[in-house]
């Protein structure tokens, strides 16, 4: 049984964006890609889990970024259980550059859920053990609860064919792309991503409108995804970036040069 897995990548043309960096979301799909390829190794794969009624779902997930990959690039994800914290699956990652310089590194929690009831299950439900990795972290905190306030509108959306996954809702990946979408071109020619960090609270589903809501604290901002219908959270972020111009000036949003 390998307890800590290892998967090379190279970045393509159609995973960056305009500057040449690979998508936030993108990188985040090779994670996924990479613990997929895991659990299947340690026999809780989709597959397996669906036909017991069982599925992954991402609940939350908190990331640090020295820097993004660009294109051409090859990189290196190291991915592993680490036990649990309540009704969270805990999973850490690492991405390492060509020269095994670490450029990101994550800790993700992840609830067992019964396909048709939608309710957490306990781990004796896999019929296996997972490794524990003790003491191995890639972060040492566990994501909180994301209380940030988000009160000025940015954008509506509806959700569509390019959203929904095979478990028949959005992706989480996709809220991440909804993010990055409330910062316009000249935004991303000032600053550079520092971190993340999502909590994912309710399904969305085709045909569904949201609406994303932004807050701000100098380069620190907290979004939030209605359900229009409903009115409630489909997810909240966090999401930092670094400062790297004297003037703020993003049409999208009245950003002030507020410091932190």
């Amino acid at each position: 049984m390998i307890s800590v897995w290892k998967e090379n990548f190279k970045i393509t043309s159609y995973q960056v964006d305009f500057l040449g960096k690979i998508k936030p979301a993108n990188l985040m799909q090779l994670f996924q890609e990479a613990a997929g390829n895991h659990a299947q190794h340690l026999g809780a794969g989709y597959k397996v889990l669906i036909a017991d009624k069982l599925f992954w779902a991402l609940s939350r997930i908190n990331v640090e970024v020295q820097r993004l990959p660009k294109w051409g690039e090859r990189i290196r994800v190291e991915t592993w259980p680490c036990g649990q914290i309540g009704p969270f699956f805990r999973r850490d990652f690492i991405f390492y550059d060509g020269d095994l310089e670490v450029i990101c590194k994550g800790v993700s929690g992840w609830l067992l859920l019964n396909s048709e009831t939608m309710r957490p299950q306990r781990a004796v439900r896999l019929g296996i053990n997972l490794p524990v990795n003790e003491g191995k972290f890639a972060l040492e905190t566990f994501p909180d609860r994301q209380n940030g306030s988000a009160e000025t509108a940015v954008f509506n959306k509806k959700i569509l064919y390019n959203d929904i996954d095979v478990n028949y809702h959005v992706n989480n990946t996709r809220y991440l792309d909804w993010v990055m979408d409330c910062f316009d071109s000249d935004f991303y020619r000032k600053y550079t991503l520092r971190s993340f960090t999502l909590e994912f609270l309710e399904e969305m589903h085709w045909g569904n409108d949201v609406e994303l809501l932004l807050g701000q604290k100098g380069t620190s901002f907290h979004i939030h995804a209605v359900n229009i219908k409903t009115g409630k959270n489909a997810f909240r972020a966090n999401i930092d970036f670094f400062y790297s111009s004297d003037a703020y000036n993003c049409p999208r949003m009245d950003y002030q040069s507020e410091s932190i």
